[in-house]
C-alpha cells in the first residue's frame, strides 16, 4: 500500500470507528495528522475486539497478536498490517514509548470480561489506562513533552473515556456487558439482573446521576489542568468541549443515556470544538 492510500486507510478507519477523536484531528497541524491517525487507528483496532470476536479466547489471541506486533516493532521488525506498518514509522519518529501502548492493550483485556468493574477505582483506572493514555500520546506527537502538558492532556482524555462509557450503557447493555462498578449498583440493593427492570428505572437513572457526577469531577479536574496552558496545545484539549456538552446533555435529559438528547449531530460537535476549551 502506498503511503498516501496508507494514510487514506487510517482516516477512513477513524471516522468511522472514532468519529469524535476524529474531528479532533482535523483541528491538528498538518505535520501530526498522519502519527495521530495512526495513533487513533490503532486504538480503534483494539476497541473493537470484543464485539468482532464469538468468543473471549479468540479476543485474547487478537490482543496478544497486537503485544507481539509492538515488540516486533520496538525490535526494529515491521509487521505486515496497514496499523502496525504506520506505527512502526510513527513510533520511532516522535520517540513514543512502546509500553503505552502496551498498556492501552492491557487495559483493553477488561472489555473481554462482561462482568463489571468491582469498585469505582477500577473503572477509573480503565478510563485513565485507555482515553488517559491516549491522549498524552497525541500530545507527543504534537511535540509537547513537559509534565504539565503531558498530565493535562491525560486528564482530558480520562474524563472524556469516562463519558464515553456513560454514554454507551445502552449499547453495553444490549451486548450483555455491564461497566457500572458493583459497588455504586450495591448501594442502591440491587444486582446486575435487577438493574434494568422497569420497577428500577428511577433508580437506574439515580444511579446515572451518580455516574455524572463523578464524570464531571474528573472533567473539572482536567479544566483546571487546562487553564494557563499554552494555546498551541490546544488541540490536544479540545475532546475537553465534548465532555462538557455530553455532560449538559446527560443532566438535561434527566440522566438518561438513551435519549434523544444524546445523540448530538456532527455540526453540533464541530462547533464545540471550535469555540470550546
Amino acid at each position: 500500500m502506498s503511503e498516501e492510500g496508507q494514510n487514506s486507510y487510517l482516516s477512513d478507519e477513524v471516522k468511522r470507528y472514532d468519529y469524535d477523536r476524529w474531528l479532533t484531528v482535523l483541528f491538528a497541524p498538518p505535520t501530526a495528522r498522519d502519527g495521530v491517525f495512526a495513533l487513533l487507528a490503532f486504538h480503534a483496532e483494539i476497541a473493537r475486539i470484543r464485539e468482532t470476536v464469538s468468543e473471549p479466547m479468540l479476543g485474547d489471541i487478537r490482543l496478544q497478536w497486537w503485544r507481539d506486533a509492538l515488540n516486533s516493532i520496538a525490535a526494529g521488525k515491521v509487521p505486515a498490517h496497514p496499523v502496525a506498518e504506520a506505527l512502526a514509522h510513527t513510533i520511532p519518529a516522535h520517540g513514543l514509548d512502546v509500553g503505552d501502548f502496551q498498556n492501552i492493550i492491557d487495559a483493553r483485556a477488561y472489555d473481554l470480561d462482561p462482568q463489571p468493574f468491582q469498585r469505582i477505582s477500577e473503572l477509573l483506572s480503565y478510563a485513565d489506562q485507555t482515553g488517559g493514555i491516549l491522549n498524552s500520546l497525541f500530545m507527543r506527537i504534537m511535540g509537547v513533552t513537559d509534565a504539565g502538558g503531558l498530565a493535562a492532556a491525560r486528564q482530558v482524555g480520562k474524563a472524556y473515556a469516562l463519558v464515553g462509557i456513560l454514554r454507551a450503557v445502552p449499547y453495553h447493555v444490549a451486548q450483555d456487558v455491564l461497566r457500572i462498578p458493583s459497588e455504586m449498583i450495591d448501594a442502591h440493593g440491587l444486582n446486575a439482573d435487577t438493574l434494568f427492570t422497569s420497577k428500577n428505572r428511577e433508580v437506574f437513572f439515580g444511579l446515572m446521576q451518580e455516574l455524572t457526577d463523578l464524570a464531571e469531577s474528573e472533567q473539572s479536574a482536567a479544566r483546571k489542568l487546562i487553564t494557563g496552558r499554552p494555546k498551541s496545545e490546544k488541540n490536544v484539549y479540545r475532546l475537553s468541549a465534548l465532555s462538557t456538552l455530553y455532560l449538559s446533555r446527560l443532566r438535561k435529559s434527566g440522566f438518561d443515556p438513551a435519549h434523544e438528547k444524546m445523540d448530538i449531530g456532527g455540526l453540533r460537535k464541530i462547533s464545540a470544538l471550535f469555540f470550546g476549551r
